[in-house]
């Protein structure tokens, strides 16, 4: 027995949803059957899935005839009149009269004639059928699709065989009878189901009975696959490139295979060739993005882009990625995209990994670089190997875990270089209970440098051992608030967490640096994020929070929390030029959760007790109500970073709805990015106008207005000012 082979395919590209125009005689747009009904479509009067009933077909290979009158003539020509319905599998004829000669299976229908196939009805003034060979010739027709939105009407429907159909003087919309608010016409439409491929020639495009597009030469895919061709333009002026345009061309090069290849012409700067090539098999998928514009007029330079993404999965456990990405120079994101992310990048990253899962362990082989755009430069891994176990917790019984990783730093400068190996292993017991838990962990951490440097030794060792232990207490109680009942706790915890101190000042830094500080920080038992310094610690942190839970469905209504670290000790192991922590308490951490109605109110505020000032806090009140959705937030970092923030989503009606999103630097006194925007949708089609203000630096800010119209069923496009 052959084993069937899987297939594989690569997901439609969004920009497969367009529909292409210009100078060009070949072009490619969705066919209706490909459309995907979505649900705003409940807009629409009629559903194409109710117009048919589930008996209208016949699965016995007959040919069913039947009439209110039947008149046979020595020709052996059979007239039926008078509520005539032909059936036979999946297809289905229903007419007024009919003469069927039985010799060679001609039908000939006159009068209100509905032909019935698995996913079409059309309704004609007379046809003509050939049962025997499957063709069919329909005058004066009218089409549905039975799986999509898509009609139209055509003076000629010729079913040539069973994989060759041609309409004349055809039309096309997805719009209801009554309200066809936009309509693509033809001279004539070939489907070729055998090659899935259809041709249109002498396309009009009209939206509101106004006609704004022509196209001399249609070629588009049948079904779900997809044929190479060319995409709707993109067209618009900005102040940064001048008038832009961009024709993309969609190259279906095989099923697992597809590449979408732009031209983008920007009067100011030139033609910048963008590329993105995706492949998908069984065991791999990928995708390579490529950007290249020869001379940039206002740069004076070449710029070049490079991204390629890449992961395979063989099998037995095993998994391989890699990321890389390159830029020609440090303002190619800036300059190129409209992410907000992006425009910020202070380095790309390049990283390759192998990687082992099984139930017990995870063993990962990794190599890290960077392109540095802005700041410093960070070590490589070249490479880093990582051995980790993945035994699941056990309460109230002993677990062991193993933490360990090998890895080799370089640095483009010279720097401190070498290997670094590390070992963890920790021990836990947790014992937990409805009325509380305790969790003693003890940990050893062992770590062996082997360096190249100017200074100092090559060759340094370090082992700390550290004991810490969590614990805390569930006390409950009924309450009612408003003549509603709750469930309130209080729970009081402490942690400590001890480590001794060790001189760790000739050791490099290769990937530490200190944790953020925070309410769950607190209950962490290291203070750096990374092994090249092992804080010495000799602390406990206490805190309380309490919780209203409504009875009625478990749901958290209220949170508040408060928490606290006492320091017995100084900290005396710091990163480089950080001065030690004699400190004998933290700044306060609390945290307040509220859900009331409608409503959702959070808040995290670090305070100075000393200073009596506020060194961070985070705000966020939002309100939703049915179709209704409003965020606002205020974050702050003392002498850092202070924002205000503001989204809304509102959907008036089901054709209208409001979008806004606002960003901005208080302590810089700018905007970050603004947009607002206002959608409307009908059943065939949609429209969105938009604006968008994005801050890029200090004397340059973006700003754009769009429009665009979208044709269900068929695509999209807009402009841009």
């Amino acid at each position: 027995m052959k084993k069937k082979n899987k297939k594989y395919h690569l997901p439609v590209s969004g920009a497969t949803n367009k529909i292409s125009a210009g100078l060009l005689t070949v072009f490619l747009f969705n066919l209706p059957s490909t459309h995907t009904l979505l649900a705003s479509e409940s807009l629409c009067e009629i559903q194409p899935s109710s117009i048919i009933k589930k008996d209208t077909f016949s699965a016995d290979g007959k040919t069913h005839l039947q009439s209110d009158k039947v008149e046979l003539s020595q020709e052996n020509i059979s007239r039926f009149t008078g509520n005539v319905v032909i059936q036979q599998n999946d297809k289905r004829i229903e007419t007024d009269q009919a003469e069927y000669i039985k010799e060679t299976e001609q039908v000939e229908a006159e009068g209100n004639v509905r032909f019935i196939a698995a996913d079409i009805q059309i309704k004609s003034e007379s046809a003509s059928f050939n049962l025997k060979s499957n063709q069919a010739v329909l005058k004066n027709a009218e089409y549905q699709s039975l799986t999509s939105r898509a009609r139209g009407q055509a003076s000629t429907i010729e079913i040539k065989d069973q994989s060759t159909t041609k309409l004349s003087d055809a039309t096309y919309t997805t719009c209801d009878p009554d309200n066809t608010d936009w309509l693509l016409s033809a001279s004539t439409i070939t489907l070729d189901n055998k090659s899935h491929q259809g041709h249109a020639s002498n396309v009009v495009l009209r939206f509101k009975d106004v006609p704004f597009f022509y196209f001399p030469y249609l070629r588009f895919p049948i079904g779900e696959d997809r044929l190479s061709g060319f995409l709707f333009p993109y067209f618009g002026h900005s102040n940064e490139h001048g008038d832009e345009l961009k024709i993309p061309y969609y190259w279906n090069i095989h099923p697992q295979v597809d590449a979408t290849i732009t031209p983008w012409y920007m009067s100011k700067r030139g033609t910048l060739l963008h590329t993105e090539f995706r492949y998908l098999t069984e065991n791999n998928s990928g995708i390579l993005d490529a950007e290249y514009l020869s001379n940039d007029k206002l740069f004076k330079d070449t710029r070049e882009r490079l991204h390629w993404k890449h992961e395979s999965k063989p099998g037995l456990g095993w998994q391989a990625k890699a990321d890389y990405n390159y830029v020609a120079d440090v303002n190619h994101l800036t300059d190129f995209s409209d992410n907000l992310n992006s425009t910020s990048t202070t380095y790309l990253i390049r990283t390759a990994d192998a990687i082992y899962n099984s139930k017990s362990w995870l063993f990962n082989i990794n190599a890290e670089d960077h392109q540095i755009l802005s700041g410093e430069n960070p070590y490589k891994r070249l490479p880093q190997i990582i051995l980790n176990s993945r035994y699941a917790i056990k309460n109230n019984a002993l677990n062991y875990s193993l933490k360990s990783e090998a890895v080799r730093f370089e640095h483009v400068d010279y720097k401190v270089i070498g290997e670094r190996l590390h070992v963890k292993p920790e021990l836990s017991y947790p014992i937990r209970s409805s009325a509380g838990f305790f969790e003693p962990r003890l940990a050893v951490q062992h770590t062996i440098y082997n360096l190249q440097q100017t200074t100092g030794e090559s060759e340094l060792s370090r082992t700390i051992p550290t004991f810490s232990f969590n614990s805390g207490l569930f006390f409950e109680r009924d309450s009612q608030i408003f003549s509603h009942n709750y469930l309130q706790t209080l729970e009081p915890q402490l942690f400590y967490v001890y480590a001794p101190y060790k001189d760790q000042s000739d050791l490099p830094v290769f990937d530490t640096s200190a944790y953020a500080f925070n309410v769950n920080q607190s209950f962490a038992d290291y203070r750096f994020n990374g092994i090249d310094r092992i804080g010495d610690d000799n602390r406990v942190t206490a805190a309380l929070a309490t919780r209203f839970i409504d009875q009625e469905n478990g749901k958290e209504m209220f949170m508040a929390r408060v928490g606290q670290i006492y320091y017995f000790s100084d900290r005396k192991v710091q990163l480089p030029d950080v001065t030690i922590d004699s400190t004998s308490r933290s700044n306060i951490i609390a945290e307040v959760k509220a859900h009331p109605g409608n409503w959702n109110v959070s808040s995290q505020l670090e305070w100075d007790p000393e200073l009596k000032v506020n060194i961070s806090s985070s705000n966020q009140l939002g309100y939703k109500y049915q179709k209704f959705n409003f965020d606002l937030a205020h974050r702050y970092q003392r002498n850092t970073l202070e924002t205000r923030e503001m989204k809304l989503n509102w959907e008036l009606n089901a054709r209208w709805n409001l979008h806004a999103t606002h960003l901005y630097d208080l302590r810089n006194d700018h905007i970050v990015e603004n947009l607002f925007a206002i959608n409307y949708e009908s059943c065939c089609w949609g429209l969105r106008l938009s604006t968008k203000e994005r801050y890029l630096s200090s004397t340059q800010t973006d700003r754009g207005i769009y429009l665009e119209l979208i044709l269900k069923g068929l695509g999209g496009f807009g402009i841009q000012q």
